[in-house]
C-alpha cells in the first residue's frame, strides 16, 4: 500500500509526547476545525438514532423467536449463528463497498440497508405473531424472513459503523488525536447507553402493551426504524454543512476498490472477453477481493494489536447467553442478574469517560496495554475460584458465583478502554482509501471468534463443564494481553520500525 500523504517515518503510533501532539494539532488548518462542535453533535445524534433501533431489535428478536417456539432455544441459537456467520462472510465486502463510495453516499446507503432490513424483519415477525399458525410453509418462510432480514440489517449496522464511527469521526478531527479520542469515546458511550436503555424500554412496552405485548413492542420498533432514516441522513448533511472537513468529499482511489488488480481480469488467459477463463475470473473476483483485503489487513502496522482485540470475542467471560444460563444454574436470581448486567454496562461507560484523559497522559499504546492487563486481572479473579473448586478445593457456590459476577463487571472497564485504544490505532495508521476494508476484515475476525465461542458452548454444553470454557477463555485473554504487549514493546523499543504515524489529512 502506498504511503499515505502526511505520514511521518520513525514515529510510533500513539506514543507521541504531549508537546509533539500539540504541535501536530496546531498544524491542522483552522478551516478544518471550523464547525467541529455542531458537526460532532450531529454525528452523535445520527449514531444514536441508528443504534437505538438496532439494539432494541437485537433484544426483541430473541424473545419473538421464543414466543413462536417456547419449548426450545434452538431458533434463538440459530439466529445468533446466522447473524455472526453473515458478518464473517460479508464483512470485508461491506468495508470495500464503503471505501468505494463518497462519504455521504456510503453512510446513507448503509443506514438505508440497516433500517430497511430491520423494518422488514419486524414486519415479518408481526405477521407471525398475528397468525395463530405454528406450522406450514408460510410459517417457516416468515421465520426465515425474520431471521434473514435481521441478519442483513446487522451488515447495514456494520457498514454505518465503518463509515460514521470510523471514517467520518477521523475526517472531522483531522490530525487532532486528542479530539478523536474524545469523539470516539462519546460514540462508544452512545453504544453502551443504547445497549442498556433500549432493551429496558422495549421491556416496558412489552410489560404494558395490553393483550398483545410482543406485537406492541415489535410495532414500536418497526415504526422507529421506518421514521429514523431521514433524520439520520439529515443530521449527516447538517454535519457536512457545519464542517468543511466533512464537506470535502472526494472519491476514493481505484486501489481501494481493487481496480488496478482486477482490470482486465475478464480477458482470461486467452485474452478473449467472454471465454471460459474470462467467466472464471469474473466468478473468482469476489474471492480475490476478499484475499486482497485480508492481505492488506495483515500488512498494517497495527495488525497484531487488531488481532489481539479480535481474540477477546473468543470467550464466554461476557454477559452473553452462555454466561447468563450458567449464572442462573448457580442460583443467581433473574433480578440480580439484570442488576449486574447493568453494572457491567456502567463500568464500560466509565471507561469511555476515563479514556480521553488516559490517552492524553499515556498515549494510545500505553493506555491499551494498561487496559488489557487490567481486564486479564479481572477475568482471572472471576475464573480462579471455579477452577479451584473443580480441582477439589473447598470453595462454596456463593463465592464462585460472586467472584464471576464482580469479575465480569470490573472487566468491562478494561475491555472497552482497550477497544477504544485499538480502534483509534487503526484509525490513525490506516489510509483513508483502505480504512473501510481493513475495518471490515476486523469485524469479520471478531464475528468469527464469536462464532467459535458459541461453537465451544455447543460442544461442551454441560453446566458442570462450563468451568473448562471459563479457563479456556481466561487463557485467550492472556494470549491477547501477551500479543498486545509484544506489539507495544516493538513499537516502543524497536527503534525505527515498520510502524508509521499517519498525521491524518482530511480528504480534499
Amino acid at each position: 500500500m502506498a504511503e499515505p500523504e502526511g505520514a511521518m517515518n520513525g514515529e510510533e503510533v500513539g506514543l507521541l509526547s504531549r508537546s509533539t501532539r500539540e504541535t501536530l494539532e496546531t498544524e491542522v488548518p483552522a478551516v478544518e476545525k471550523t464547525g467541529h462542535v455542531p458537526a460532532s453533535r450531529a454525528l452523535q445524534a445520527s449514531h444514536f438514532l441508528s443504534t437505538w433501533g438496532q439494539r432494541g431489535w437485537e433484544f426483541a428478536v430473541g424473545l419473538v423467536m421464543l414466543e413462536l417456539h417456547p419449548s426450545s432455544l434452538l431458533l434463538v441459537a440459530v439466529w445468533g449463528l446466522l447473524d455472526a456467520a453473515l458478518s464473517v462472510v460479508a464483512g470485508t465486502a461491506v468495508g470495500r463497498y464503503v471505501d468505494g463510495l463518497p462519504r455521504l453516499a456510503a453512510a446513507s446507503r448503509m443506514y438505508l440497508l440497516q433500517n430497511g432490513m430491520l423494518a422488514l424483519s419486524a414486519a415479518a415477525a408481526l405477521g407471525l405473531l398475528a397468525s395463530d399458525a405454528r406450522a406450514g410453509a408460510a410459517f417457516w418462510a416468515g421465520r426465515a424472513l425474520t431471521m434473514g432480514a435481521g441478519a442483513v440489517s446487522t451488515l447495514g449496522a456494520l457498514g454505518s459503523t465503518l463509515s460514521v464511527e470510523r471514517e467520518w469521526t477521523r475526517a472531522l478531527c483531522g490530525g487532532d488525536s486528542a479530539a478523536l479520542a474524545s469523539l470516539n469515546a462519546a460514540m462508544k458511550r452512545i453504544d453502551l447507553t443504547c445497549l442498556i436503555a433500549s432493551p429496558i424500554l422495549v421491556g416496558l412496552v412489552m410489560q404494558h402493551g395490553g393483550g398483545r405485548p410482543m406485537v406492541a413492542a415489535t410495532l414500536a420498533l418497526l415504526a422507529w426504524n421506518l421514521a429514523s432514516w431521514l433524520p439520520e441522513v439529515a443530521l449527516l448533511r447538517y454535519a457536512q454543512r457545519c464542517s468543511p472537513a466533512l464537506a470535502a468529499d472526494s472519491k476514493p482511489s481505484a486501489d481501494s476498490r481493487g481496480g488496478d488488480i482486477d482490470a482486465g481480469a475478464g480477458a482470461g488467459a486467452g485474452g478473449v472477453p467472454g471465454d471460459g477463463d474470462g467467466r472464471w475470473h469474473r466468478l473468482a473476483r469476489p474471492l480475490r477481493q476478499q484475499a486482497q483485503a485480508w492481505a492488506l489487513y495483515a500488512r498494517q502496522p497495527t495488525a497484531a494489536a487488531a488481532a489481539a482485540l479480535a481474540l477477546l470475542y473468543l470467550t464466554v467471560l461476557s454477559w452473553g447467553t452462555l454466561m447468563t444460563a450458567y449464572l442462573k444454574a448457580l442460583g443467581l436470581p433473574e433480578a440480580e442478574l439484570a442488576v449486574y448486567r447493568g453494572l457491567g454496562a456502567v463500568s464500560g461507560i466509565l471507561a469511555t469517560l476515563t479514556f480521553p484523559p488516559l490517552h492524553r497522559a499515556l498515549g494510545l499504546v500505553a493506555t491499551g496495554g494498561l487496559s488489557i492487563w487490567l481486564q486479564l486481572a479481572c477475568v482471572a479473579g472471576a475464573t480462579l475460584p471455579s477452577v479451584a473448586a473443580a480441582a477439589g478445593a473447598a470453595v462454596g457456590t456463593s463465592a464462585r458465583l460472586y467472584a464471576v459476577v464482580w469479575g465480569l463487571v470490573l472487566s468491562r472497564f478494561g475491555l472497552w478502554s482497550f477497544d477504544l485504544a485499538v480502534n483509534q490505532l487503526i484509525q490513525e495508521s490506516v489510509g483513508s482509501s483502505s480504512l473501510g476494508a481493513v475495518s471490515g476484515v476486523q469485524g469479520s475476525m471478531q464475528s468469527l471468534c464469536q462464532m467459535l465461542a458459541y461453537l465451544a458452548g455447543v460442544l461442551v454444553p454441560a453446566t458442570d463443564s462450563f468451568v473448562y470454557l471459563m479457563a479456556g477463555s481466561c487463557c485467550v485473554v492472556a494470549t491477547s494481553a501477551a500479543a498486545f504487549t509484544a506489539f507495544a514493546l516493538r513499537t516502543r523499543c524497536g527503534g525505527r520500525l515498520a510502524m508509521q504515524l499517519q498525521v491524518v489529512q482530511l480528504d480534499a
